[in-house]
């Protein structure tokens, strides 16, 4: 196997490698601990966040709703009730998750509680969301419930079977994570 199909299949493209890297770098120097800090006890709902809410949050929502968790999902640039990207589609399929009734909200278009946490895939989510949202809220990167860590989670859009089918099941072993935690705090 040579290193571009290596990291195709690990980290979906030479950028989510990099990336990868980096937000590890972060993790290991602390930027990242707010991100740990949740009170579980008051967490009712998870909003699950990505850029387009055609794969990651999707899936993620559905992985949360299939535990008894209050979930939604929405993205950051997206258009409203577009339907989950195709590949993401097969790749849910593959992991026993059906996201064919699956509409994309753009974060805009929620109703956000203070009792919800906010779930994002991606540092820069996190950091976007904090400054558009005028309300304080609980935020986390969904990879810090994982074991590993890996607080960024490349976007699987226009990568192959084998990166969607990694980034799906670490999404769905991250959302068992908080799904423990929350149920643990109830």
């Amino acid at each position: 196997m040579g290193i571009g199909r290596w990291i195709a299949g690990k980290y979906g493209t030479r950028r989510g490698l990099a990336f990868t890297v980096l937000s590890q770098i972060s993790y290991k120097l602390g930027r990242y601990n707010d991100y740990r800090q949740v009170d579980w006890s008051s967490v009712e709902r998870v909003v699950f966040i990505c850029t387009g809410n055609i794969c990651r949050s999707a899936f993620a929502e559905a992985i949360a709703r299939s535990r008894g968790i209050d979930a939604v999902s929405c993205g950051i640039d997206t258009i409203l009730d577009a339907p989950a990207n195709a590949d993401a589609i097969c790749s849910a399929e593959r992991h026993n998750v059906n996201l064919y009734d699956h509409k994309t909200k753009p974060f805009m278009y929620l109703v956000f509680k203070k009792t919800d946490l906010l779930v994002a895939m991606e540092p820069w989510q996190v950091r976007y969301l904090s400054d558009q949202l005028t309300r304080e809220y609980q935020y986390t990167l969904l990879g810090m419930w994982s074991d590993p860590i890996l607080p960024y989670i490349q976007d699987p859009y226009g990568s192959g079977d084998a990166y969607f089918d990694k980034c799906f099941g670490y999404i769905k072993d991250s959302v068992d994570g908080l799904a423990q935690r929350i149920k643990a705090a109830a």
